[in-house]
This record gives structure tokens, C-alpha cells and sequence, in this order.
């Protein structure tokens, strides 16, 4: 049985040892989630305005254009329970955070969440880099190897030298290049009805978790000072035409509701006429020539 054991033990190790080595290698290829959390470690004393949501405001808000030391804290398919924790994670340290800039889209209240979906393994980039507790240190959540294809990708970057981050300086997502928009695809009617379903919710039932804790985002904003606004960043024609319409009268509904019950600003420009094709990336995604129209135009509303 030693033995038995003994030769176990010498095959083991060198299995061990390559993981161990991989996972090492994975988490040293740039993200913005490790970009994002240690500049507002050295930072967030001096943030004024807070950009949070998911890829819309990720890809469509540039902080640059901003007076004042803007960041845009969004995350490709971060919902608001991220949101909430990466709010709250610098709390004590805000000295100079007046606005917090939040998306309101089709999904918006309807969504299980992260962790329910199909990018569910985004949820270990908040564990490792960002170092959030809503996931156990002992869980998968914690291993970049728990997604293998993922974690190729991350491997053959390394090994390529590529050491591209994914957004500039200041969190904005700088991949969604005009420059680059597949000029075939983008607009294709498969493509629209992909990106529609995915927003699409199968049923109701997340509306009151999503609503109470975009109440916690409120109460926060009003215990801290903080203006607290929304936004509906724009769509082109083809996704808002094949949206789900009582899905999308509902989404109106709640956050009118909501905007009153906290005195919220709201601005919407899902159907806005002053976006066109050259402005988006995608069907519900601005490029980078779209999210300069769309942050000027977001400043002067502000």
C-alpha cells in the first residue's frame, strides 16, 4: 500500500506542480478588474464621479471627457449585486465622491444575476482581483483554471506577450473599435435576435431581489451625499424594434417608480435619433466614435 501510495504521490507531483504554475501564469495577464481594483486603491479618495453597470456604460462611458477625476467602474456583465459590493468596498475612503452613474437597461430588473448566467465564471475575476467576499476563498470562484477555456485564452495571451488590458487608464472599455465592427454582422438579423434573447427574461420572478438592491445603491447614495443617476444608454433601431414590448413597458414602469420613490434623475436614450450606424459597435453597443457622442452628450444632460 506504501508503495502503491509512493508511486501515486510521484505522479501527482508534477500535475500539481504545472497547475500551480498555470494558475500562477493566468492571474499574471493583465484585466481590467485588477486594473480597476488597484486604482481605486490609490484613488478613491479623490473620485468624484463613480461609473458602474455592465458592458453598455463598460464600452460607452468615457471618463476622459469629464472635468473633475472620473472613473468608470463597469465590468462586462456586472450587475448590481457587483455594483453594491464595489460601491460600498471604498466607502470609508470616499472624501471627494459626489455622483455614481448607474445603467438602467431591458435586463436590468429581470436578471438572476451573474451567477446564474451564462458568464457565471466572471464571477471568480471578483474573488481573485477585486477581492470580494459575495464568493468563497474555497470555492471555484477562486481558481482561474475552473473555466479551461478562459484560462487558455489567458495562457496563450501570456505566452504571446500580449499585454493589451482591455480598457484605458481610466476603466473604459477601448476594445469596440469602428476601426474593427464587422461591417457584415453587426446589424445582421441573427445577430439582433441573439443579443435580444439574452436580454430577454423567461419569466419575472427576479424583479424584487433586483429592485432591493438597487435600494441598497440608493440608500447608500443618500446616507453618503452622493447623487445617484440612471441611465438607459442607446440602442440601435434593429434591437429596440424586436425587443420584448410588455418586457420593456415594465422596465419603464419599475424605474419610473423607482425614481420617484428616491428622487432620482433619469435620462433615457434607448431610441435617441442623434446615434447612428457609425455609432455602434453592435446592435446594443456603442464603439469607441459612439461613446464620445454619447458622453457629451450625457455631460451636458448632467
Amino acid at each position: 500500500m506504501k508503495k502503491f501510495l509512493t508511486y501515486c504521490a510521484i505522479f501527482c507531483l508534477p500535475v500539481l506542480i504545472c497547475a500551480f504554475l498555470a494558475e500562477y501564469l493566468t492571474r499574471q495577464v493583465p484585466n481590467p478588474y485588477k486594473y480597476k481594483y488597484e486604482w481605486m486603491q490609490k484613488h478613491a479618495e479623490d473620485v468624484e464621479i463613480l461609473v458602474l453597470g455592465s458592458s453598455q456604460t463598460f464600452y460607452g462611458v468615457r471618463p476622459e471627457l469629464f472635468e473633475g477625476k472620473v472613473f468608470n467602474l463597469a465590468n462586462v456583465s456586472q450587475g448590481n449585486k457587483q455594483n453594491l459590493f464595489l460601491l460600498k468596498y471604498w466607502a470609508d475612503r470616499y472624501k471627494q465622491l459626489k455622483t455614481v452613474i448607474i445603467p438602467i437597461s431591458l435586463y436590468t430588473w429581470f436578471t438572476p444575476g451573474l451567477e446564474q448566467g451564462v458568464e457565471s465564471y466572471r464571477c471568480r475575476y471578483y474573488r481573485i482581483y477585486m477581492d470580494c467576499d459575495l464568493y468563497s476563498d474555497w470555492s471555484l470562484n477562486n481558481l482561474e483554471l475552473s473555466d479551461r477555456r478562459t484560462a487558455l485564452g489567458k495562457l496563450e495571451k501570456y505566452f504571446s506577450g500580449d499585454s493589451s488590458l482591455g480598457c484605458d487608464k481610466y476603466g473604459w472599455g477601448n476594445i469596440y473599435k469602428l476601426s474593427e465592427k464587422n461591417m457584415g454582422k453587426w446589424d445582421d438579423e441573427t445577430e439582433v435576435e441573439t443579443a435580444v434573447k439574452m436580454n430577454t427574461a423567461g419569466n419575472w420572478d427576479y424583479i424584487e431581489p433586483n429592485y432591493n438592491l438597487l435600494k441598497e445603491i440608493a440608500e447608500f447614495c443618500q446616507s453618503w451625499n452622493i447623487e445617484l443617476i440612471l441611465v438607459t444608454p442607446p440602442c440601435w433601431t434593429s434591437y429596440n424594434k424586436k425587443c420584448d414590448s410588455k418586457q420593456l413597458a415594465k422596465m419603464y414602469e419599475l424605474t419610473h417608480k423607482f425614481q420617484q420613490e428616491y428622487h432620482l434623475t433619469y435620462l433615457d436614450y434607448l431610441k435617441d435619433p442623434r446615434f447612428d450606424a457609425d455609432d455602434f459597435y453592435d446592435c446594443n453597443h456603442l464603439s469607441d466614435v459612439g461613446a464620445i457622442k454619447f458622453t457629451k452628450i450625457l455631460i451636458g444632460d448632467i
